[in-house]
């Protein structure tokens, strides 16, 4: 989503690309527009519930929740309606199933919608300002905030031990905390 050239009306309410298609008597719809809401633990609870399944893992029935369908599950409740032409698909009657028949880039843009909800009920609760959600929005980097990726340790010298005979040594140091005297152990004399 261009957030840069693109002024959002209404937080909740997104128009998406391609839809939510559904078959209703004989025709495909395509509901383009989603109705969007913040979520509680309820939700959470909810999502959980629908990222269940029951595996059998060495002959007992082991109950498993699937990471990427829990992450399928709670965007699916931030979901209050899909809409086309005044008719709506409720919340109560979405599933995972019939969530799945969105694009991949619908589905993007719901959950950079998402994104931007929660941002602004962390302005709202005071834990960012409106100024730090502002800059996200445009794509500016949040002054005091460092920029990843950091270079730290080995990565802040890449290459600089590139003609050393053992290399090696040096680098374990960052991560042992020990000088990088002397040959490794068990190199060849």
């Amino acid at each position: 989503m261009d957030t840069q050239s693109k002024h959002i009306d209404d937080l909740y309410t997104l128009t998406l690309v391609d839809g939510l298609p559904t078959e209703s008597q004989g025709k495909t719809l395509k509901y383009r527009v989603v109705k969007l809401r913040e979520t509680t633990v309820a939700d959470e609870r909810a999502a959980a519930r629908m990222a269940e399944r029951v595996l059998v893992v060495g002959g007992s029935p082991r109950l498993l929740v699937s990471e990427s369908d829990f992450r399928y599950a709670m965007t699916l409740r931030h979901c209050e309606q899909f809409v086309c032409d005044g008719q709506a698909i409720s919340q109560a009657l979405l599933d995972l199933d019939l969530f799945g028949k969105l694009s991949a880039h619908d589905l993007q843009l719901i959950e950079e919608r998402i994104a931007l909800i929660t941002l602004a009920a962390q302005v709202r609760y005071g834990a960012i300002t409106q100024a730090e959600f502002d800059d996200f929005v445009a794509g500016r980097p949040v002054p005091g905030v460092p920029q990843s990726p950091q270079p730290g340790g080995q990565a802040a010298s890449v290459g600089k031990y590139a003609d050393d005979a053992q290399p090696g040594p040096a680098l374990l140091a960052d991560y042992s905390g020990e000088s990088a005297q002397g040959a490794a152990a068990g190199h060849g004399a």
